[in-house]
């Protein structure tokens, strides 16, 4: 049981380490810009920038790790203290205090890139978690095509601001990569002069992002194979470059004196010279792998939306087989008290309307809230107390961490079932059911044990652990762990599922 607990637990840490590798991204690309901005190049230097900055953002991590591990009110009250509150904290302690002021790294530009890197990572697990909540258009908004786009928009908008931040910068180069918002309203002209400047490369690049992906991939390589594509590339390579280099070369941002650089790759006005070939070869080498990965998991999705469906017919016919048969050991329990006449048979029938109505009307559904779920175990229980009488002694932990949690219904009562029917029922002698529910991380453990009557003789799984392990198959795969062994004279069920 320790070592399942302690993988799940693994897997966990794994997730959340995932979670922040975009968070991390960004602040040490914020890091790495400020510190090519000093255009130093000391170690130590380099070191305390990133180690800074990482400081300062810490709260970003929490707030970020919080906000994907909850899906409540409580995961965007997170975020907001995070990402919100916590930068105008930041901005009023350096107002208030130039020593603060001087010492941390969190500018406007390193807010932003790690706003957004969080935004866009949570959507995005939203989309595959919870399809419900217009997954359609939060999937279209973070498609490949969506995505090059606004970075190549955010380029663009960054660079013109960059650009009108100083006086003439390409005549007084090097110039650093500043960028003050209230030149953008004081100078806008200006600004939007280098914008559309700038957007003619943006329109370029992004041209030939999608004549690479739906015309040279998805024609060539997909129909004709490897050969006739890199043809094609070298031919695009070769007659496409010295043509855009002459388009951008006519704007007027490039029309600058001999000897001084311009926004080509070569720097020069020389239209073939062999960099500008260097840089489309680097693009389409970089771009080809990119969007042939982001194919194959389009079609991958595709795939798994099939086999979803695939599932789900499976799984209601599996759901129809649950039912009948809840159904008929209860209604034995039934038949047993009444013909002993007993005076809680109206007690038990009650307790039996509340467990058809939980199986008729919440065991229709994909997800219960947890809750529910051990509330109906727990009517479940209080039946086999009254149709056992002193025969057996339940030993039973419920957890109390379980808000906001769902499950999938009619899982748990298997177990709880199988223990009863082939450790109480044929059991002459006073005996005893333990059982034991709790939530680590999300990770819900049920540990039941029974004891293996004497004159039991050992079969093979009836349809509930069968069936039990399908649906765990098919509902949780490899996010769940169902062991179930016979130990000193005891027959031991260990599932564990992250919810």
């Amino acid at each position: 049981m320790r070592a399942v607990i302690s993988f799940l637990s693994q897997r966990i840490k794994v997730k959340y380490v995932i979670a922040l590798l975009p968070l991390l991204a960004a602040i040490l690309l914020e890091a790495h810009i400020r510190f090519l901005s000093l255009r130093l190049s000391s170690t130590p230097l380099y070191l305390q920038i990133n180690l800074q900055l990482l400081l300062v953002c810490l709260p970003f991590l929490i707030a970020h790790v919080i906000a994907f591990k909850h899906s409540s009110r409580q995961a965007i009250m997170s975020w907001l203290l995070g990402f919100i509150a916590y930068p105008i904290l930041i901005y009023a302690l350096g107002v208030l205090l130039p020593q603060f002021a001087h010492w941390h790294y969190l500018a406007p530009q390193g807010w932003a890139l790690c706003t957004a890197a969080s935004l866009t990572w949570l959507i995005s697990q939203r989309v595959v978690t919870q399809p419900s909540l217009n997954s359609k258009r939060l999937s279209s908004l973070i498609s490949l095509d969506n995505v090059v786009l606004l970075t190549l928009l955010g380029w663009c908008f960054l660079m013109a601001g960059v650009l009108n931040t100083h006086e003439d910068p390409l005549l007084n180069q090097p110039f650093d990569l500043i960028f003050d918002p209230s030149k953008v309203v004081s100078q806008f002209g200006q600004f939007i002069t280098y914008f559309w400047q700038l957007g003619v490369y943006t329109a370029i690049v992004y041209g030939l992002y999608l004549f690479n992906r739906y015309f040279l991939i998805r024609h060539l390589l997909a129909v004709h194979g490897v050969f006739l594509f890199v043809a094609v590339c070298v031919i695009v390579m070769l007659v496409l470059t010295p043509l855009l280099i002459a388009t951008v070369l006519s704007l007027p941002i490039n029309d600058l004196p001999h000897g001084v650089a311009n926004l080509t790759p070569s720097g020069d006005q020389n239209i073939f010279s062999k960099f500008n070939y260097q840089f489309m070869l680097l693009f389409l080498v970089i771009s080809t792998p990119i969007i042939l990965a982001f194919e194959r998991q389009q079609q991958h999705s595709k795939l798994n939306e099939v086999a979803k469906q695939q599932t789900q017919t499976e799984l209601k016919l599996l759901q129809q087989q649950v039912n009948p048969h809840f159904l008929f050991n209860t209604l034995n329990n039934l038949y047993a008290l009444t013909l002993t006449k007993s005076e809680q048979a109206p007690q038990l029938v009650l307790h039996l309307a509340d467990l058809l109505r939980y199986t008729v009307y919440e065991g229709q559904k994909s997800s219960v809230p947890l809750e529910k779920e051990l509330d109906y175990l727990k009517n479940f229980i209080e039946l086999q107390k009254i149709r056992s009488a002193n025969k057996c002694k339940f030993n039973l932990i419920w957890p109390h961490n379980c808000d906001d949690l769902t499950i999938t219904p009619l899982l748990l009562i298997i177990i709880v079932e199988n223990a009863i029917k082939h450790g109480v029922e044929p059991a002459s002698d006073k005996t005893h059911v333990s059982i034991e529910i709790t939530i680590n991380d999300n990770v819900l453990t049920l540990y039941c044990t029974n004891p293996i009557p004497a004159r039991v003789v050992k079969k093979e799984q009836g349809m509930g652990l069968v069936n039990l392990q399908k649906r765990l198959q098919l509902l949780y795969p490899n996010k769940h762990s169902l062991i179930t062994r016979e130990q000193d004279a005891m027959w031991q069920t260990i599932l564990t599922l992250e919810l």
